[in-house]
């Protein structure tokens, strides 16, 4: 099948008529697997030879680690389904699908459904913009793609699934198949930075093969404040810690975000979030500064990845050291060190501002809405979308999702 066509920001297909399926097509049908004690939910067998366990338990998810470890074709931390668990925020609830083909693993899909206030929506999302969506043996890519994504769609409960999905990888033939194989309402977009409330923004910083390099790229502010506020750090005597235990990073994030300028309630929720996803992490990352009085000053919490670093989250005092610039001379530190490992990018998770956000680029991608073609659901979509503009922030967001 020939790869969709993305010349227009959006292509709606509604009420497709199913079709004989093409040969890499799959015939939707549901069996049990009486033998896997993983099961909590039907089992669907979506083709011959595929078939696909779809998981919400979080102790039923944990058990797929070995399984998952078999899989892995390099130490990528997110692909991990305690990292996975612990990326599940408020608000959200695991969904994984599991995707055999015989009696051998083929690959897992990572997904959440969105729940608000308790209340479970029936749509399910999957972030694909890092890679870390699908666990999967390659030559199996595509084919489980589409099984798990039917996995999802004939799930109970379950009403439509939003992915977002690199614009240069092949998920989205996947894509194309199973339009084709089962009546969807399907949407497409391209997603652009920061013109959507649904998705963070992770930036990309690429890095060079030493500091000084790495430097000499940056504008002639940036690179003075870089050298200029880390001189001043060190000639004042503070020090950088390169390596923090967990029981450290939870300790001085906790401390700091009470001495921080712009942390709110929902940052707050944030740090939390990023410190289970660093204790989750194969390979953490954890490093600071500290006053010469052995006071926290700055903390970065993130984690390894097979060629780059990721910050998950930074916490300063701010309040009584906002002339010091913390947050440039933690980064100058942490750029550093990356760099003297041999790796070639860093990751802010969620997006950053100030002086960085000039040199970071963001990955295309293309945004996917496929839903269940009921006239209810239809409905209720419409509604939803025309209350919108009416709801209070919180829920306008969340309306988002659905609509």
């Amino acid at each position: 099948m020939p790869r969709l066509s993305l010349e227009t920001t959006r292509t709606t297909f509604v009420g497709t008529e199913p079709i004989t399926p093409t040969p890499r097509a799959f015939p939707a049908g549901i069996f049990t697997r009486q033998a896997d004690p993983l099961a909590d939910q039907t089992t669907n067998s979506v083709a011959s030879s595929y078939s696909a366990v779809s998981l919400s338990a979080a102790t039923k998810i944990r058990e797929l680690k070995e399984v998952a470890s078999q899989l892995a074709q390099q130490d990528e931390p997110m692909l991990d389904p305690a990292f996975f668990l612990a990326s599940v925020s408020k608000g959200w609830a695991p969904r994984v699908v599991v995707v055999y083909t015989g009696r051998d693993l083929a690959g897992i899909l990572y997904a959440k459904e969105r729940v608000i206030s308790g209340i479970s929506t029936g749509v399910v999302y999957a972030d694909g913009s890092l890679g870390d969506m699908l666990l999967v043996r390659e030559q199996h890519r595509q084919d489980v793609f589409r099984v798990a994504l039917e996995t999802l769609l004939s799930s109970p409960g379950i009403r439509g699934v939003r992915l977002r999905l690199l614009r240069d990888g092949g998920d989205l033939d996947a894509i194309g198949q199973l339009v084709v194989s089962r009546s969807l309402d399907v949407q497409y977009s391209l997603i652009e930075h920061d013109d959507s409330p649904l998705w963070k923004y992770h930036a990309h910083l690429p890095l060079a093969d030493s500091y000084e390099r790495f430097l000499s790229r940056l504008g002639s502010t940036t690179r003075h404040n870089f050298r200029y506020y880390r001189r001043r750090f060190e000639a004042s005597g503070h020090l950088f810690i390169d390596r923090l235990s967990l029981d450290e990073l939870r300790s001085a994030a906790l401390e700091l975000a009470s001495k921080s300028k712009f942390v709110t309630s929902w940052r707050q929720m944030e740090i939390e979030n990023g410190l289970k996803m660093v204790a989750a992490a194969s390979r953490p990352l954890a490093i600071g500064l500290k006053h010469r009085n052995g006071e926290w000053l700055s903390v970065i919490g993130g984690w390894y990845r097979p060629r780059g670093g990721v910050l998950c989250f930074q916490c300063n005092n701010d309040c009584d050291f906002d002339q010091d610039s913390l947050s440039v001379v933690l980064r100058a530190y942490l750029i550093e060190s990356l760099i003297g490992q041999s790796l070639e990018e860093l990751v802010i998770w969620a997006d950053t501002r100030g002086p960085l956000s000039r040199y970071v680029s963001y990955v295309p991608a293309v945004g996917v809405r496929l839903d269940l073609p009921t006239c209810s659901w239809r409905v209720a979509r419409l509604l939803i979308s025309t209350a919108k503009p009416f709801l209070p922030k919180r829920l306008a967001a969340a309306a988002h999702w659905i609509t």
